[in-house]
């Protein structure tokens, strides 16, 4: 393979310009294209043959390839790799530095959430009250974990982590006794084993959507639900939570599609406790387009769990 069939995206050079990490995919013309790789040359080599030197991919799911960051001296390049294809096979996160070409490659994982804190879908308790499901995402992203109650949220989803993005089958999930239900349109579908994550200690079962008794009111990548439907949680926040202010960081009108006398505003808000930063959201339906509550950076009161910081609730009942 030579320069001559293919398409460069990326050049990192080496602090003295000795080496270079070239990113490229190659052109096949009308059968389409490759996916795209790196390799670790000497600026000397690259006038010859590309593919070789390259950082590696693993044998995992979604994204597990080596990508270059940066150099961080002559003879050390910094890289990154996906947390996410190891979250999905139950493994941990495999950090040992590799060695390219004569190149030391620090790796580091990738920060899949671009610095954002988790944004809370909902969550429910266990029938034991010990552990709790949390459906919550960075982007349009979903993740689903089970942790013991009190514990900390793991950063991506360790029963279900979505890897594509524009395409997320799963409406809502719930527990069923000690396993979990997920619900989808056209459930029979969907094979679980391709979704849900491996070595996980829950039976998943996927359910269509048309059993879930619940009114289904989505918009882009969140869904409407409640951020909890049980009342010993709303008796826990009453008597226990800690009171606090939120602060609005996004503010989206819109207008119905079937009345359009209907309209109605998003909010996204972010809340800090106990050093930890969560993020949720909801809707306040309005007469008409000239009335928004709240702006940007305005505050709202809630009241947070102090043993569970992501558990909350809204002073204001508002409606999600």
């Amino acid at each position: 393979m030579t320069i001559d069939n293919v398409v460069v995206t990326d050049r990192l050079f080496s602090p003295d310009s000795s080496y270079i990490a070239l990113t490229y995919y190659v052109d096949h013309g009308a059968m389409g294209e490759s996916s795209s790789m790196t390799s670790v040359l000497k600026v000397t080599d690259t006038a010859g043959l590309l593919n070789k030197s390259m950082l590696p991919c693993l044998d995992l799911p979604f994204n597990a390839c080596y990508f270059p960051d940066h150099w961080l001296d002559k003879k050390t390049l910094q890289v990154y790799l996906h947390e996410i294809p190891f979250v999905k096979a139950g493994l941990p996160f495999d950090s040992t530095s590799i060695n390219i070409n004569g190149i030391h490659c620090k790796v580091v994982p990738y920060d899949y959430s671009k610095g954002l804190t988790p944004l809370i879908d909902y969550v429910s308790f266990s029938n034991d009250r010990k552990k709790i499901l949390v459906a919550y995402r960075y982007h349009c992203d979903l993740n689903i974990s089970v942790i013991n109650y009190g514990d900390k949220l793991p950063k991506f989803g360790n029963i279900f982590t979505n890897t594509e993005i524009e395409f997320n089958p799963i409406v809502y999930a719930k527990w069923s006794g000690n396993d979990i239900d997920m619900f989808m349109k056209d459930a029979k579908m969907f094979e679980i084993s391709n979704y849900i994550n491996k070595k996980i200690p829950y039976k998943v079962k996927f359910v269509d959507v048309s059993e879930l008794h619940k009114p289904f009111n989505g918009y882009e990548c969140f869904s409407f639900f409640s951020l909890y439907d049980d009342k010993q949680t709303d008796d826990l926040l009453n008597q226990n939570g800690i009171q606090t202010k939120a602060v609005i960081s996004d503010a989206s009108w819109h207008r119905g599609n079937d009345d359009t006398t209907d309209f109605y505003t998003d909010y996204q808000y972010q809340y800090d406790a106990a050093g930890q930063t969560y993020r949720s959201y909801f809707r306040i339906h309005q007469k008409d387009n000239k009335e928004f509550p709240y702006k940007p950076n305005d505050t709202v009161s809630i009241r947070y769990d102090p043993k569970q910081t992501l558990i909350h609730k809204l002073e204001n009942n508002y409606s999600r």
